[in-house]
């Protein structure tokens, strides 16, 4: 299960709320807290990647969110990428970001290729994409891997030079670097998985049926990559 738990978004219920003689669609949202840039709750408002795309979406599809924090709601249908669905239990949205990991070191180190990482010392944080990467080059560079629980540790040990760098999510990566971290980063991105919401089968699928289409419209017209790049 280790690589569906990142997703942030969880859908439980809809309702309809009626304003005048028109009803609009209302969806709660779980917001899985503490997951930035995907998603988090700062000032009891809901923020992130996921949460604009969501927002944007529903605005072009007249439905309304309402975001949701997980100690409110015991009941909820959870939102992953496309793996979980290799059972087919769900209904799948169109996917909405592709993931990736990518390799990052100080800003003023001199490595910048795989091969230069031979016999050093890496960081990745366990049970994550970068620890199943770093783990299979391990043997072709002669690395040491090392697991963190937190970025704020991985990130601490590599300013202080006991790692050489870390694999971790991009887009987290980069929002980091954006937000002052003097890291750099490698040109080449290793691809994950891709970001779906899911409902139960048979369930919801108004809902899917809308999201697509307003991912489709968003994407036509330069939203969705204004908000993608809001976070690189």
């Amino acid at each position: 299960m280790k690589k569906i738990i990142s997703l942030s978004l969880l859908i439980i219920i809809s309702l309809a709320i009626f304003t005048g003689c028109k009803d609009t669609k209302t969806y709660n949202v779980l917001i899985k807290d503490n997951n930035s840039p995907y998603s988090n709750f700062e000032d009891n408002k809901a923020k992130g990647l996921e949460v604009d795309l969501l927002d944007a979406i529903s605005k072009e599809e007249n439905f309304t969110i309402n975001y949701v924090n997980d100690s409110e709601k015991d009941d909820y249908i959870s939102a992953s990428s496309e793996l979980i669905n290799e059972n087919g239990n769900y209904d799948s949205t169109d996917s909405y970001y592709q993931k990736g990991i990518i390799f990052t070191t100080k800003d003023d180190s001199n490595i910048n290729s795989y091969e230069q990482l031979l016999h050093q010392k890496i960081g990745v944080i366990k049970d994550s994409y970068g620890e199943d990467f770093a783990n299979q080059i391990a043997p072709q560079y002669n690395l040491t891997v090392k697991e963190y629980t937190t970025e704020k540790e991985m990130y601490l040990d590599c300013k202080n030079n006991k790692i050489a760098g870390f694999f971790d999510d991009t887009l987290s990566v980069k929002s980091a670097i954006k937000k002052g971290e003097k890291f750099k980063t490698f040109e080449n991105e290793e691809k994950t998985d891709s970001l779906s919401l899911m409902v139960n089968k048979g369930e919801e699928k108004e809902f899917v049926k809308a999201f697509n289409s307003g991912l489709k419209k968003i994407m036509s017209n330069g939203k969705y990559e204004k908000i993608v790049n809001k976070y690189k």
